[in-house]
């Protein structure tokens, strides 16, 4: 079964009305969000004055049967120590939540959708560019 992991950075866009998002995502049989990501999408929205809403844009999205928030298990932290050390080895750190985020689509074999170049930096994972 073909999986997308999201980045936060899509979510956005994909609630701020980028509309070739959903038919980008057609071809996955699975989206997937990983638990950092709703935990920064949340994070953002206290500030903003159309908070509400954006709350309530992601648990309608959420609350669709193919999407499944994914959470840390033990198995991403593993990843997520291999995912740091090799960056870290390599002279090429990304942010924290990112490397998370990365050790996410790692245990589940999904690519991830995002903006970040940086993501291109972790070995073996499949970076899809929106």
């Amino acid at each position: 079964m073909s999986s997308l992991v999201l980045d936060t950075n899509v979510l956005i866009d994909l609630f701020e009305g980028e509309r070739t998002l959903p038919t980008k995502f057609s071809c996955y049989e699975r989206i997937m969000i990983p638990s950092i990501v709703v935990g920064e999408y949340r994070s953002g929205l206290f500030p903003t004055k159309n908070g509400d809403e954006n709350r309530r844009k992601l648990e309608s999205y959420l609350s669709n049967a193919a999407v499944t928030v994914t959470p840390v298990t033990g198995r991403t932290a593993e990843l997520y120590a291999k995912v740091y050390q090799h960056l870290r080895k390599q002279g090429t750190p990304i942010p924290q939540n990112d490397m998370w985020i990365a050790a996410c689509a790692l245990e589940h074999g999904a690519d991830i959708a995002t903006n970040d170049d940086h993501f291109k930096l972790v070995p073996m994972l499949t970076v899809v560019m929106f």
